[in-house]
């Protein structure tokens, strides 16, 4: 699997935030890739009567609201479902006076712009209601490099307040646009497009939540590696990178990104292949002289788990954390050693490109 390195346009994204200072609509999409969809935003003080409306007429699907993590914890805004791994969407909400449902663009309106109003607390709004918020990562796109952190960040970039009222981009003829189609609906509104992957490279100027603390060398069964360990500074978690040969600059270099699991890392539990991919990963890595693994601690108190395989504990597909370690130690083109194949939103925004899967193998010899 080669995963085609996408330019980044840092312009773009700082074009989209001047928009979104200035009042004016955005269109976000995933990639640059030919069946990309896109979201049209605004930023959330600026969702007056007459933007929800455009909104509507321009949309596929409901009208959504992204917000911050914090902003959502003020407003006491718990997961519409209750799992470890579900944050968003919340419940919904409305302002208590809105008529009817309070479906109505004017009514929606004054439900978003009641949700940046500091002076408003979660006792202002009732649940459930027409606006069905979406919870940011605290992290922003540097921790989860999704749309709603990208409306959020963008939005917070512009000196707004980090919110964004977002719908999927619609054609003429009532389908989600794509591709070239989002192009084009993009030139008819004079809307400027930007990819979740700009947002990345503009916060990655900007900010961040990595920090290295410490490198030793670590003796294995596989051999010597050097032992990194590296803090997220939002949520306090440490994460340790072992890392065989040189690596900084390298071409293809084999990776495995591997998030903890008690039962099967530590007590080799017979329920669970955790700890011989574990082993399988080491073992490939020491093979090749050369290559990381990257092993990802829980960090909140429902990420603490005995096993990543309990479904209701298992914790969110977050990979900004770990691109930005591996960007950190200065990788750039990658092969991923997984079972998993995955699209990886915003990844060339880290400078990295994934040129390769390699299967793990946990059969007997």
């Amino acid at each position: 699997m080669h995963v085609p390195y996408e330019h980044v346009d840092l312009e773009a994204a700082q074009r989209a935030a001047a928009e979104l200072n200035a009042g004016r609509f955005v269109v976000l999409c995933e990639s640059r890739g030919a069946e990309r969809e896109g979201v049209l935003t605004i930023a959330a003080e600026f969702a007056t009567p007459d933007a929800l409306h455009f909104m509507s007429r321009h949309s596929h699907g409901p009208i959504w609201l992204c917000l911050s993590d914090e902003r959502c914890e003020e407003l006491e805004l718990e997961p519409l479902v209750s799992r470890g791994d579900q944050w968003q969407p919340t419940i919904s909400i409305t302002v208590p006076d809105a008529v009817g449902s309070g479906a109505s663009t004017e009514e929606q309106s004054r439900t978003i712009l009641a949700t940046v109003d500091p002076a408003k607390g979660a006792g202002d709004f009732v649940r459930p209601g027409s606006i069905f918020p979406l919870r940011a990562r605290p992290g922003g796109v540097l921790q989860r490099s999704g749309r709603t952190e990208a409306v959020v960040d963008l939005a917070r970039l512009a000196g707004r307040a980090p919110a964004g009222a977002v719908a999927l981009a619609m054609n003429e003829d009532g389908t989600v646009a794509r591709g070239a189609e989002l192009e084009r609906f993009c030139e008819e509104h004079s809307i400027p497009l930007a990819a979740i992957a700009d947002v990345v490279a503009y916060r990655r100027g900007i900010d961040r939540i990595i920090e290295r603390v410490t490198s030793v060398r670590l003796p294995t069964a596989y051999g010597d590696f050097q032992a990194a360990a590296f803090r997220d500074q939002i949520t306090g978690a440490h994460h340790v990178a072992l890392i065989k040969g040189d690596v900084q600059g390298a071409p293809d270099v084999l990776v495995r990104v591997h998030r903890e699991c008690l039962s099967g890392d530590v007590f080799h539990a017979s329920t669970c292949e955790c700890g011989a991919q574990l082993e399988h990963s080491l073992a490939a890595i020491a093979a090749e002289a050369r290559g990381v693994l990257l092993y990802l601690v829980g960090s909140e108190q429902r990420e603490r788990r005995l096993s990543r395989h309990e479904a209701d504990q298992m914790p969110p597909e977050e990979y900004g954390i770990g691109a930005q370690i591996l960007a950190e130690l200065g990788l750039t083109t990658i092969r991923i050693l997984t079972n998993n194949p995955k699209t990886i939103t915003g990844l060339e925004g880290f400078g990295l490109e994934i040129t390769g899967q390699v299967p793990i193998s946990t059969a007997p010899a």
